[in-house]
């Protein structure tokens, strides 16, 4: 599956609209661009430490590659995090759709307005607290490599951040041009 953004729909209204729906469609691309780098950067880098490790254990007498033990668990919150917020800009989270296909038009805007707030209090609330971990972790370091533990928090931190700003980029697309384009990343088979 490849992921593509979609064609900006034309905003009708004020030039502050039309301003508004371009930060946040700008936004929303760096964020997709951030993200897609980091997924393949981090799970190339996985791919290749795991083979080498099990190469090495085979080959090399020590049994292994010490460093290749710490690696794969400080990537990859890094990879599920930019994970998460690419499938949160597709839709791609599980979600249930009974009330919003009960409701009207305005009501749908209102209603994915309303879920959006929550999403990012509830993210932005998530990112401090996981900021306030990484601080405490801080002077805790991997065995092996010495980096500190609490870089797994500064993953999550980012991850919560980039969620609640497509939350708002969606709330921003949503009442620029409709429900239609709360999600930005549209996916489809090759």
């Amino acid at each position: 599956m490849t992921g593509v953004h979609g064609g900006d729909p034309p905003v009708k209204g004020s030039a502050g609209r039309r301003i508004a729906f371009a930060a946040a469609s700008g936004i929303d691309r760096l964020i997709t661009r951030l993200c897609r780098f980091i997924v393949l950067v981090t799970g190339i880098a996985l791919t290749v430490i795991l083979t080498g490790n099990v190469v090495a254990r085979y080959v090399l007498a020590s049994g292994g590659i010490d460093a290749a033990q710490e690696l794969p668990e400080l990537l990859f919150p890094w990879f599920i995090v930019a994970g998460i917020a690419l499938a949160a800009q597709a839709g791609g989270h599980l979600g249930v759709d009974w009330l919003y296909d009960r409701l009207g038009p305005r009501g749908r805007v209102w209603f994915l307005h309303l879920v959006n707030a929550i999403v990012i209090a509830s993210y932005l609330i998530l990112c401090g607290q996981s900021l306030l971990l990484a601080e405490s972790t801080w002077v805790q370091v991997s065995p092996v490599l010495k980096i500190p533990t609490s870089q797994g928090y500064m993953a999550v931190a980012l991850g919560c951040l980039l969620l609640a700003l497509a939350a708002a980029c969606s709330s921003v697309r949503i009442a620029s041009t409709g429900p239609e384009t709360r999600f930005t990343l549209t996916y489809k088979e090759t």
